[in-house]
């Protein structure tokens, strides 16, 4: 939900009546099989999206409306650390609309809210519409919300759900100069818009981090967490059980770091001899296959 999830307020404008508002929270997600593993336990109403492009695999939501979306929100809210902020007021907002008392005329439609009562609920709609919007909203919310010191550790579960969402779990392939053959390296990131979250994830998992250039310049400034090298192995130790989505592509990681270990790379001089074909041909399909589960399109 801190990955894919969306926590806001719906507006529904009713003609020559007040709008209303109700509670609504999603998940998104184009692996309909995690979705369908997390309405088995929380419920929920599954919808099919569609594709944002033609050429990308079919997304699906799972949505949550009013009493049961503030009934998910309560039990995942201790757990928010990206979202936090959102689930508060969603809250806030449900225990308000609890505790009032809605009055009906003698056909049983809903009367009219009080100016007061509209002002009310505008104002938080319009506060969840800037907390979810994608662009800047000004300095103080740049960077995300802070971490409190109650926060300060992250479990395996939740950077595992984070990865799962939001993650990159590759083999990358490069060219080096004087070696005639390729240079295959493991590589693991997480991208998000709130730098004090992957900060906290830092100091318990290691790696580094990095800017990465919003992909529209309307959209807020975002960061990357790298994993590469020796800091991928104790990551994976610690996340690759709870995994679900990237499950595959991690024991692809795993397999490939297996044989690094158990492969021995002679010199020629000063430089690297050239690996056996049967290594690369074995590094080169364990790339191919994590680059065809990370692919964004249908697979043929």
């Amino acid at each position: 939900m801190d990955g894919e999830g969306y926590l806001g307020l719906a507006r529904i404008r009713r003609r020559n009546r007040t709008s209303e508002y109700c509670l609504r929270v999603s998940i998104y997600n184009s692996n309909l099989a995690i979705l369908k593993e997390i309405q088995r336990t929380v419920g929920g109403t599954m919808s099919d999206v569609g594709q944002r492009r033609p050429a990308w695999k079919p997304s699906y939501a799972l949505i949550w409306t009013n009493a049961a979306a503030a009934g998910v929100v309560r039990r995942v809210s201790p757990f928010l650390r990206i979202k936090s902020q959102q689930g508060a007021a969603l809250l806030a907002f449900n225990e308000h609309i609890r505790a009032g008392r809605r009055l009906r005329n003698r056909a049983g439609h809903l009367l009219p809210l009080s100016v007061r009562e509209v002002k009310f609920r505008e104002g938080i709609y319009r506060r969840l519409k800037r907390l979810n919007r994608k662009g800047p909203v000004g300095r103080r919310n740049r960077e995300g919300p802070r971490v409190s010191i109650h926060q300060a550790k992250v479990s395996p579960k939740y950077v595992a759900g984070l990865l799962d969402a939001e993650g990159a779990l590759m083999i990358t392939k490069t060219r080096v100069a004087d070696c005639s053959s390729p240079s295959y390296r493991p590589r693991i990131s997480l991208s998000n818009a709130h730098k004090g979250v992957l900060e906290t994830i830092q100091r318990r998992y290691g790696g580094i981090i990095a800017n990465q250039a919003a992909p529209r310049a309307e959209w807020k400034h975002a960061y990357q967490l790298v994993w590469s090298e020796g800091t991928i192995e104790s990551l994976l130790r610690s996340v690759q059980v709870h995994l679900r989505v990237k499950r595959r592509q991690a024991m692809i990681l795993n397999d490939f770091m297996r044989q690094r270990k158990t492969t021995e790379q002679g010199r020629n001089g000063f430089l690297f001899a050239p690996l056996p074909y049967k290594v690369l041909a074995f590094r080169e399909g364990l790339r191919r296959q994590i680059k065809v589960l990370n692919k964004r399109g249908v697979l043929e």
